[in-house]
């Protein structure tokens, strides 16, 4: 049997060109010392060329200080890193990658090896997919729109036909026009309804404190209900600057008056509210409970529906609303609820969509 020590270095670049895959071999300093055809045809360098470049030549330059050193140094202690990120080629062109690096240590000197695969076209499926799904919602929410705008429809044709004889009394017309004038109030309030939830954009993220999205999420409560609720409890005001995260504040603070107007609206004007905010393992954890009249086990499967709702002269979209915000920050939101205790909403999202890795030096 062949000794795998005794195959020389022509052999292993053979091995190493015919794996399909961009493969690198680094010096401990990042120096590239080989790369083979795949990864040549990938980043667009000349085999001539490698000869003076390191695999920080391949990073974004923000990543520089604090990515690839953390990736180099997980690399040396655990003997791999495996993760995607944005790299550049030789004509400084951004495209997303899968990077995997391995430690070969049984050799005299350190040899890093790197694999790098380029998976723009799944992100751009990811992307379509999640486009896809944002589209299936508007649909569900069209289909409901319209089943809802009939029976207002058929009230305004009827009434405004009552109107047109000329027998009808002054005390009905009166009742007929303030029929007609409700009802297309109702539609006016499901259009514009239909209208935020189709036209919500992609949150563009900025680093905020809680302190700005509660404050920015109260200011949004209609007044009537923030001037008749008995007790709404906040933590202090100095806990929540010192807790902050990537969002989008105006989409967040609209998802979370969303969630505050519906405690608010709980049954009970005298409830009292609690908001409770805390930051734990690089997430933000925010909730939202009540002492209303609760939720029935057979509708809290419907609270996120579009339209759902058990409260008359509501349209029911916003949740629905808050549902899609939260989503789209990579977070979850649920609820849970006792008949005759209250309801408590509970959100988690990420403080920073960047892993821990890329912002923070190991």
């Amino acid at each position: 049997m062949t000794n795998p020590s005794s195959l020389d270095h022509e052999l292993l670049q053979a091995v190493l060109q015919s794996i399909p895959h961009s493969v690198l071999l680094l010096e401990p300093d990042g120096q590239v010392i080989f790369a083979n055809s795949f990864a040549e045809q990938l980043l667009g360098f000349q085999s001539r060329e490698w000869h003076d470049k390191s695999i920080a030549d391949l990073f974004l330059e923000e990543d520089c200080e604090i990515f690839l050193p953390n990736i180099i140094k997980l690399t040396r202690e655990k003997g791999e890193f495996a993760g995607e990120l944005l790299l550049r080629n030789s004509r400084n062109e951004e495209f997303f990658a899968h990077l995997t690096t391995s430690l070969l240590s049984k050799v005299e000197a350190e040899i890093f090896i790197a694999t790098i695969e380029d998976i723009g076209d799944l992100k751009t499926l990811q992307r379509q997919s999640m486009e896809s799904e944002r589209l299936r919602s508007v649909a569900k929410v069209v289909d409901q729109i319209a089943h809802h705008i009939r029976n207002p429809i058929a009230a305004i044709g009827g009434f405004a036909a009552r109107l047109r004889s000329k027998d009808v009394s002054k005390k009905d017309r009166q009742l007929y026009q303030e029929i007609i004038f409700q009802e297309a109030s109702r539609l006016e309030g499901l259009l514009k309804s239909l209208s935020n939830f189709t036209t919500l954009p992609l949150p563009t993220m900025t680093e905020e404190s809680l302190d700005r999205l509660l404050g920015r999420a109260l200011e949004l409560v209609p007044e009537p209900l923030r001037a008749t609720a008995l007790e709404c409890r906040t933590p202090p005001s100095e806990e929540l600057q010192s807790l902050s995260g990537y969002m989008d504040l105006a989409l967040l603070a609209q998802a979370l008056a969303n969630i505050i107007t519906n405690a608010l609206e709980s049954g009970d004007p005298t409830a009292a509210i609690n908001i409770q905010a805390i930051g734990k393992g690089g997430r933000l954890y925010i909730s939202v409970a009540d002492t209303g009249r609760g939720i029935r086990t057979s509708d809290l499967t419907l609270v996120f529906d579009p339209l759902f709702t058990t409260k008359v002269g509501h349209v029911g979209l916003g949740l629905t609303v808050s549902q899609r915000i939260i989503h789209d920050h990579a977070g979850t939101i649920a609820i849970e609820s006792k008949v005759g205790q209250g309801t408590a909403v509970r959100l988690e999202i990420p403080c920073d969509r960047r892993r821990s890795i890329r912002v923070r030096r190991l």
